[in-house]
């Protein structure tokens, strides 16, 4: 036999003891029903100290992007591009380890390399965002725990270095090539003189025409003695922003009581001149000037 509430007439199951509507209880009395839902959840005190890694990863990234801007394009604009785009994307995947697969292991491993990775390319410019993420690290293993649910998200870390390394040196080569044929030097000369009070005074002067765009470039001069033994290194001429198509005026001064047997006149698109773009060797001929 169908029964219905006596209180709101909603028809019900013949063995329901109250009704799934109002609540009433069939047998007399009123059960109030209450949404468990939208009781407020009680305050968890550690509350913002578990939410700190999140907070200086996200910090960690926007620092990240600033002192990339703020770092003196002589450290190179492809290694501060580097070092912003492994902060951005290596913090990124450091909070989705932690936040969405909760994986404080795997994300610290990814935060340390994401720091470690600034600091070798952009040096003490990157102090502030690799101190961040380690820290972020730290607190990850501190709060969230040191368990793995899947190792084989250990790979996202270990992938995220080995492909940055691989675009960099791929990256890194083919800018060398361009940027090797992008600049010639020119209508090089010489005239050094013994002065006659003990010194060696003079000039290297030439030309530069720069073909491409660059961010900084730099003509360094090495004079040499008779044994290859460097007694003297100047710049000749550098620009930041050097205007493509353009031709330059390089001029290097000499000063010293030995005299120059050579020159090695090198093109660096950076502070660091281990690969310049054009080098050139030329054999110095003092003469005296008394």
């Amino acid at each position: 036999m169908t029964q219905y509430c006596r209180k709101c007439g909603k028809e019900l199951e013949d063995d329901a003891e109250f009704c799934d509507s109002c609540g009433f209880n069939l047998n007399g009395n009123i059960i109030q029903k209450t949404n468990e839902s939208k009781l407020p959840a009680p305050k968890n005190k550690n509350e913002f100290a578990t939410k700190l890694p999140l907070i200086l990863a996200i910090i960690g990234i926007i620092i990240s992007i600033a002192e990339g801007l703020s770092t003196p394009l002589l450290v190179g604009w492809d290694s501060i591009l580097t070092a912003m785009a492994i902060g951005v994307i290596g913090g990124a995947f450091g909070i989705i380890l932690m936040e969405k697969f909760d994986e404080p292991l795997i994300a610290a491993v990814e935060f340390i390399a994401t720091g470690v990775l600034i600091y070798a390319f952009i040096g003490r410019f990157g102090e502030i965002s690799t101190v961040l993420f380690i820290i972020a690290a730290v607190l990850a293993l501190y709060f969230k725990g040191y368990y793995t649910k899947n190792k084989k998200l250990f790979a996202i870390p270990i992938l995220t270095v080995v492909l940055l390394f691989v675009l960099l040196i791929a990256g890194g080569a083919v800018y060398q090539i361009n940027a090797e044929n992008s600049v010639a030097i020119g209508n090089l000369t010489q005239n050094i003189t013994n002065d006659g009070y003990g010194y060696y005074d003079g000039y290297i002067t030439g030309d530069i025409k720069v073909d491409s765009n660059f961010d900084y470039l730099s003509v360094n001069v090495d004079f040499l003695d008779s044994n290859g033994k460097v007694i003297d290194s100047t710049i000749g001429w550098n620009s930041i922003n050097p205007e493509n198509g353009k031709t330059y005026k390089i001029s290097a001064l000499y000063f010293d009581q030995q005299a120059p047997a050579k020159a090695e006149i090198k093109v660096v698109d950076s502070s660091d001149d281990t690969t310049p773009l054009y080098t050139e060797n030329m054999t110095i001929l003092t003469s005296s000037g008394v």
